[in-house]
């Protein structure tokens, strides 16, 4: 046996027939156990080896042996580690998952038992004098008025809305506020084209008021009544 043989080299030794106990008795027994299952299993058929065959093997393995051949225990360590990695995964998915979950529920629950709130959007269109008028004759129209410095607004049923009659003098972005029950929904900045402001609304029939900003500064707010 070589000095430079270690417990594993001497397990494989004795697992292959290839050492006697005195000469493999650091080798581990449970490793040999081991070895010998996995050669059990393995498809060979019954050769008559060289005579030197065993010693060219052993002396070529020995020489060539770059690192130390990973043992069976450390691959079966190494799966082990997977598995608990994997176990891990699972288990940080199953835990996210069920926040996500509880974050849906009370977002849910938030929602649906508070006041709803409206919706709505800049709408990229020009309306003029007779656009505004075709707004105002809607059935259902309701108005506000905004205030001097402010202009007035019109939203119908169907979500399509104006402000209008803004003053020339009022250049600067404009930030229309949506007032519900459940709270105010802002919409711009954007400037008045032509004295009017386009824009749309998403459940319009809880709005109750609209606020008009300047830079912060209000405007004006007034309590939409039927036209």
């Amino acid at each position: 046996m070589s000095d430079t043989w270690d417990a594993e080299d001497q397990a494989i030794a004795r697992a292959l027939g290839a050492a006697s106990e005195a000469e493999t008795r650091d080798a581990d027994e449970r490793l040999i156990d081991e070895y010998r299952d996995v050669l059990a299993h393995l498809p060979v058929p019954e050769i008559e080896p060289r005579a030197d065959l065993e010693d060219r093997v052993l002396s070529a393995a020995l020489a060539r042996r770059a690192a130390p051949t990973p043992s069976i225990e450390r691959a079966r360590d190494d799966r082990n580690r997977n598995r608990n990695r994997n176990r891990i995964r699972v288990a940080v998915l199953a835990i996210t998952t069920a926040a996500a979950a509880v974050v849906i529920g009370l977002i849910v629950t938030a929602q649906s038992s508070s006041s709803p709130t409206a919706g709505g959007r800049i709408v990229n269109t020009t309306y003029r004098g007779e656009d505004v008028q075709a707004l105002l004759r809607t059935p259902g129209a309701r108005v506000a008025d905004l205030g001097p410095s402010a202009g007035k607004v019109v939203v119908v049923p169907d979500g399509r809305s104006a402000i209008y009659d803004v003053p020339a003098t009022q250049t600067d972005p404009l930030v229309i506020g949506l007032v519900s029950k459940g709270g105010t929904t802002l919409l711009g900045p954007v400037r008045a084209d032509g004295g009017t402001i386009a824009f749309s609304v998403t459940h319009p029939e809880r709005v109750t008021a609209v606020t008009l900003q300047d830079a912060g500064r209000q405007l004006g707010t007034a309590t939409l009544t039927p036209a």
